[in-house]
């Protein structure tokens, strides 16, 4: 990991010197090697006796000349002579920067990247502790709890929750009747809803937890089976949520007429949408056909996986089943089909099946989402963006996770 400076640092300059070389004495003649010891070593022979004796008297003869008219001594450098071996290699050396490219003052990274001032006012330098590379601890105050708290596994209900407050259409509609709906004390599930939309971005979690204990006994009232603190299916609940939404509906469009006003159902509007079941006969060709209501469509997941658009398609073909027509025959064909198209299309995996000894196993097969949906009707097609995900974590059915 690197940290980036934001203070101007001046680069070394590198420059490459190359090594004097050095002149090596000429062999001596014949005659004079017959006169020198003929036992010298075989290295000696071939490259030829070290330089430390000339060196040595080098040196003293520099110390005499070195003597001035004045009879004061001149302090002389002695330099270093490399091998002679050495004099084609090259030696790396670093000279310091000029005085004048000393590092410059720490700038605000703003600066550095050209943003622009806000108000004439030039923005702070980092502090020293984060020059040094420390960081500074936020303090808890600092935080803001922008989620839902989970103090005893209600997950299912935060990860509903979350998905339902990413339509924002949805939720305007039901704060801009809050004048009918607030008459209704019954209507009490659109009341909670709105409460914790209201502080959806509290950093209060005490009130939040409340809020949600509340909205957890509202739905209890209708749904007795999530009155206790056990894990749920996130489905069911967020059925159940709009079940309830919708029901208060014609009671609540009775009191805004009374009122001269109007009064739409927020899950009418959005969620539900019309399918046609069409049942024909193998063999004579009779058929009947009935539209049913929807706010959700559970699709079945094949061996493998696949995308969400095939389970879709998987979902509206024709299937085989059993049914005794007049004419005799025992097998028919039912197709389903969108009548009406929602502005909110809600799909539901089957992630769970059971077992033969009817135990609740997870289906691990893969899903590929996609960013955008083709969905087909009768009145015409429709393209859907995906906006959210609820997926479960673990093997068992214990913990949701939203994503958006």
């Amino acid at each position: 990991m690197f940290r980036l400076c934001c203070g101007k640092y001046s680069t070394a300059v590198i420059e490459l010197v190359a090594d004097k070389i050095r002149s090596v004495p000429a062999p001596d003649a014949p005659s004079a090697i017959q006169d020198k010891d003929i036992t010298a070593p075989l290295r000696y022979r071939l490259f030829g006796r070290p330089l430390t004796k000339t060196r040595k008297e080098d040196s003293k003869n520099e110390k005499e000349n070195a003597t001035t008219s004045d009879g004061k001594k001149k302090k002389k450098k002695k330099t270093k002579k490399g091998r002679w071996w050495r004099c084609s290699k090259k030696t790396c050396r670093v000279t310091p920067a000029p005085e004048e490219e000393s590092p410059e003052k720490c700038r605000s990274p703003a600066l550095e990247e050209g943003e622009p001032q806000k108000d004439g006012v030039v923005p702070q330098a980092l502090p020293k502790e984060e020059e040094g590379g420390t960081r500074k601890k936020l303090r808890k105050d600092h935080l803001k709890c922008l989620g839902f708290p989970n103090p005893a596994q209600i997950c299912y209900l935060n990860s509903s929750l979350q998905s339902l407050l990413t339509l924002e259409d949805f939720v305007k509609d039901i704060e801009h009747q809050e004048q009918v709906w607030s008459l209704v004390p019954e209507a009490a599930i659109l009341r909670s809803f709105f409460n914790i939309r209201e502080h959806h971005f509290s950093s209060d979690a005490q009130q939040k937890l409340r809020l949600l204990a509340t909205f957890k006994k509202v739905v209890a009232l209708w749904a007795p089976e999530f009155e206790d603190l056990q894990q749920k299916d996130a489905h069911e609940f967020l059925t159940s949520v709009l079940e309830q939404m919708r029901y208060w509906g014609p009671q609540l469009q009775v009191l805004a007429a009374g009122m001269g006003r109007t009064y739409r159902c927020p899950v009418e509007e959005h969620l539900v949408f019309k399918m046609q079941n069409t049942r024909t006969c193998k063999s004579c060709g009779a058929g009947s056909s009935r539209e049913e209501d929807f706010t959700c469509l559970s699709l079945d997941l094949p061996p493998g996986g696949a995308t969400v658009e095939r389970l879709l398609e998987n979902y509206l073909m024709e299937e085989e089943l059993e049914y005794r027509c007049n004419c005799g025959a025992t097998t028919s064909g039912q197709r389903s089909s969108f009548t009406t198209l929602p502005r909110v299309l809600m799909l539901h995996l089957k992630r769970f099946k059971y077992t033969p000894t009817f135990e609740l196993q997870k289906v691990h097969d893969p899903v590929v989402l996609q960013r955008e949906l083709v969905v087909s009707s009768s009145e015409g097609a429709a393209c859907y963006t995906l906006v959210s995900t609820i997926s479960h974590i673990g093997r068992n059915n214990k913990k949701w996770t939203l994503h958006l």
